[in-house]
Order: C-alpha cells, then structure tokens, then sequence
C-alpha cells in the first residue's frame, strides 16, 4: 500500500514541465517521472511547494507519529541525544567548556603574594607556582589534542523515533530515515555515509535504519538498494505506481532484437530481492517497535523478512 499523502507532493516544475522527481538534465529521469506521475494519478499542470524534501520529512511525520503516541518522532534530531550515540557527544561538549586550568592558579599566586611574609607563605607560594608550572604542561598538551582532533559536524537524521525523553537517561532510538524526495549520486551517498556511521559508531543495537523517496530511476534506487549494509532497505511511497512505470518504459525501450532494457533488469533485481520496498511496510517496522525499550525488534522484522531471498 503506498504512502496516502504521495500524490500531494508530486508536482509539475512551472519553469519547465518537468516532474519535480526529475533531473533536468537527464532525459530518463524525466520519462520515468512522467509515467510514475501518471500512474500515481498526479494532473497535467499540478504545482507544489519548491522544497519537495522539507515537504516530505512532515508528511512522513504527520502521518507516522499518530500511530505510535508512545514513542517520539521528531525531524533532524542529533543522533547524541540517543542512548547508542551519546558518547560521541563528549567531546564535542569537552571542546566547549574547556578553559585552561593555569589561569585558576595564577588568581591564588596573587592572593598568596598579599599575604604575611612567613615560613607557610612561603611553602604555599612555592607549592602554588609547581602547581602552575605541573597545569601549564597539561594545558599544552589538551590545547595540542584539541588543535589536532578532527571536527565532525554534528550527525543529523532526517526522521527519528525513540522514546520518550526522560531525565534518567538518554532514549533509545529505535528507528531513523533519510528522507530524500529525490536523488543524485551525492545525496545518495550520504546517505550511505549515514549508515555507516549509526552501524560503526554505535554502543548498544543497531537502529533500523532506511531511505525513504520517491525517486523514479532504478540506477539511482541501485546505488543505495544493491546491498551495501549501510542502508536496511529503500522505501517508496508509491511502489505500485513505480513498477507501473517501469512496465510501460520496459515495452517502449525494449529492442527489436529482444535485448531487454537495463534499468528494468536492474529494478527487477531490486524488488526480488526485496532491497525496494513499499511505504506499508515502513508502517509495519514502526508497529513491530516495542515499548519496553528494546530497539532490536524492528530490525528483526526488517531482516526477518529477507529470509531466504536470493542474493
């Protein structure tokens, strides 16, 4: 079952015509968006919003976040809120509130040199300037760590649901999307990026995590789709009407000579092998997620359901 909302984000470029799924400089991105937008039931003319993907990060909380008022959905949320990934916040937070301790201690030399001249003065004098020299060397080997430590920005994701933010620890988060309306090779491969990242980074299970698009093309779908591990799995939110457009370019592209057409050997492979799956399924992963804080179950019902296909 597609996504309800899809038909309201599709939308005709007024300066051009074209789907607002496509690339304008590739002719293919624009016939298959043509066809999917035809099969999804979009009208000549139609016009939306000029960012499509903003467009679609609410739509996709708008309609999830209901089903589940347990747990929280939010948009663009720092991964080092999550209970997995707030270690990687501590650095960051070190980098901040970070001053020289040398400086404290030239504050008490001052109030020490103020003081009576006597033997304890002295001592404490002496012990205050061993100390500053003992900070000094500490000081210059943080401030050497702090030039030297790589700055990563802060990971962002686009879609999240874990719990309930509570005081006594961190959440946990159960569930994150890239929503990408659609795609070029650099978005996708940020979000391959992002995959990666949750997946190597983590300190407890791995969140379920998926591309959500609307992306006509199965060389763009291939990128993030073909297995890489980084990504659970790519939803649509109009599978039906996407299969629908292939078929028609399929029998329109296909040689004389039977030679069959690449992009739909490409998708064929895609939805064997179940990498290409429909946004009801996005809604069964959100139902599987439990509520007593266990973020695996998800993940089972996502890779259960890969069981035996073939590779």
């Amino acid at each position: 079952m597609p996504a309800s909302f899809a038909a309201d984000l599709c939308g005709y470029r007024k300066k051009n015509g074209n789907p607002n799924t496509s690339d304008n400089n590739d002719d293919q991105s624009k016939y298959l968006g043509k066809s999917l937008f035809e099969a999804v039931g979009v009208p000549d003319g139609q016009e939306v919003g000029d960012d499509p993907g903003k467009n679609l990060e609410a739509a996709v909380a708008a309609d999830l976040a209901p089903r589940r008022p347990d747990l929280d959905l939010e948009l663009s949320r720092a991964v080092t809120d999550f209970d997995q990934y707030r270690h990687l916040g501590v650095f960051g937070n070190f980098r901040k509130g970070y001053a020289p301790s040398s400086s404290d201690i030239e504050e008490f030399i001052r109030l020490a040199d103020n003081l009576p001249t006597s033997p304890a003065t002295t001592r404490l004098r002496n012990v205050l300037q061993q100390s500053r020299s003992r900070f000094e060397g500490r000081d210059y080997l943080v401030s050497q760590m702090l030039d030297n430590m790589p700055e990563e920005s802060l990971l962002r994701v686009d879609v999240t649901v874990g719990q309930h933010r509570s005081e006594a620890r961190p959440p946990l988060m159960h569930l994150g999307l890239s929503a990408k309306w659609s795609l070029r090779t650099d978005r996708a491969q940020d979000c391959i990026s992002q995959g990666s990242k949750l997946a190597t980074q983590r300190r407890g299970a791995m969140p379920h995590f998926a591309v959500i698009t609307m992306e006509p093309r199965p060389s763009m779908l291939k990128i993030l789709a073909d297995g890489s591990g980084a990504i659970d799995c790519v939803y649509h939110l109009h599978l039906p009407a996407l299969i629908e457009a292939v078929e028609v370019q399929r029998k329109k592209r296909t040689s004389a000579h039977g030679r069959p057409w690449s992009p739909g050997v490409t998708f064929d492979r895609l939805i064997r092998q179940r990498r290409l799956r429909d946004y009801d399924e996005l809604v069964t992963a959100m139902d599987a997620i439990p509520t007593d804080g266990a973020p695996s179950a998800t993940a089972q019902v996502v890779r259960c359901s890969e069981a035996g296909v073939n590779h």
